[in-house]
């Protein structure tokens, strides 16, 4: 079961908590650990939200207001599934950090998957150990794998938040809604009338969806109006969905998990592959099992690797934002193939958008990235040809930095 919180204090301190929430091993400690911990050093506390903004530029650590609402235990499909209703098109606003999977290793999963999860690790864990990188291992789990989030936003919002949560079938969902309504309630004080977002993501039935781009712009950026149809995993989803400027329309999950199609990470070899194949078939199999008694826990054993489409719709600064954010080296390979690569292509015809587009190392002949990609061994190959100091064309950039991948079918 979830367990859902609330924490007040100064938002430095409230920062660091989701800071470390993004970064700490599970084992390492609880979100109630973590927040003592923050409390207690505040000066070191500011010093890690400010060494975080300043060096790597994750400006959403300033958005944190004196209060959030913690989330301990939920599965990861309640986090894409919170994250895709927190935009600007759906009138939602807040800021929210939840554990990343390419530095913490997962290691727990909701009980309704039961030994197909302790499978699922399985052969995750052997991926990791055959040096497969975390963010492509991630694809062999169900979104039943269990993580932890902190989110906060005006009361309003939690509000509208909360009252998205209790409509799909989902108990998790369910529970994590009434429990926000009643922690707004109790601690906020203040009884706050609901209210109906534009659009939600459906969990049965059917919908056409198409690939492809449409742009209208007039001169100016903010008259952008974008709408892209794209295909990809659910774990590029969970990225995608966070770039809070744009609306992403996924198709229902249902339909997901009937067409049974999953994306191969780049560095999966032989042996993996057909690791993931046999998972793939015996969670789909489950899937549709589940579909047909019209029971929602279906959604648990659709994998992180599970391919869908989706629409985006986008306004504005957030598509050139979107641009920037996602076709940079260090971005993750799919989101970067999939959406922010043929966002920038289709957004480098306008002449006097190219210098506002793409990767820094061309907009801002710099790269504040080296360090991870040292680290993380994640090496960027325009990093590895200019040292973060592009000088050839945007195009040539983009081609350097595409990476083809494949799908199966099961």
């Amino acid at each position: 079961m979830v367990k859902v919180g609330f924490i007040e204090d100064k938002p430095i301190v409230i920062a660091a908590v989701a800071a470390k929430i993004s970064q700490t091993p599970f084992e390492k400690g609880s979100i109630e650990q973590l927040y003592e911990e923050s409390r207690e050093n505040e000066e070191k506390s500011k010093k890690l939200v400010e060494n975080i903004m300043r060096n790597y530029g994750h400006m959403i650590l300033a958005d944190f207001p004196n209060y959030a609402i913690t989330l301990e235990d939920l599965s990861r499909f309640a986090t894409i599934y919170i994250w895709r209703n927190v935009n600007a098109l759906n009138e939602v606003y807040g800021a929210g950090i939840e554990a990343s999977f390419r530095v913490i290793k997962p290691s727990r999963y909701h009980e309704a998957v039961s030994d197909y999860g302790k499978r699922a690790f399985g052969v995750y864990q052997n991926a990791i150990n055959l040096n497969v990188p975390e963010q492509d291992a991630r694809y062999v789990l169900p979104e039943g794998t269990l993580t932890r989030m902190i989110f906060s936003a005006p009361p309003r919002y939690l509000i509208k938040i909360a009252n998205s949560l209790k409509k799909p079938p989902l108990l998790e969902l369910k529970e994590i809604g009434e429990k926000i309504e009643n922690l707004v309630r109790e601690k906020i004080g203040i009884e706050i009338p609901e209210e109906e977002l534009p659009s939600e993501w459906k969990f049965f039935g059917t919908k056409e969806m198409k690939e492809g781009i449409s742009l209208d712009y007039k001169g100016e950026i903010h008259s952008l109006s974008l709408t892209m149809g794209v295909r990809g995993s659910l774990s590029m989803y969970a990225q995608l969905v966070r770039q809070r400027l744009i609306l992403c329309e996924i198709e229902p999950l249902e339909q997901i998990a009937k067409r049974g199609r999953f994306v191969i990470p780049p560095s999966f070899f032989r042996e993996i592959i057909e690791d993931y194949k046999e998972i793939a078939r015996d969670a789909r199999q489950k899937q549709i099992e589940l579909i047909e008694r019209k029971d929602p826990n279906f959604v648990y054993f659709l994998l992180l690797g599970q391919e869908a489409m989706a629409t985006i719709y986008g306004k504005g600064i957030g598509i050139i934002e979107t641009s920037r954010a996602r076709s940079e080296g260090v971005a993750q390979w799919e989101i970067r193939n999939a959406v922010g690569i043929p966002l920038t292509r289709e957004l480098v015809k306008y002449e006097n958008l190219r210098n506002e587009i793409g990767p820094r190392c061309w907009r801002e002949k710099r790269c504040i990235e080296p360090a991870t990609f040292k680290t993380k061994k994640a090496v960027c190959k325009a990093f590895q040809e200019c040292g973060g100091k592009w000088e050839k064309s945007l195009e040539e950039l983009l081609k350097t930095l595409e990476e083809p991948y494949e799908t199966l079918n099961v």
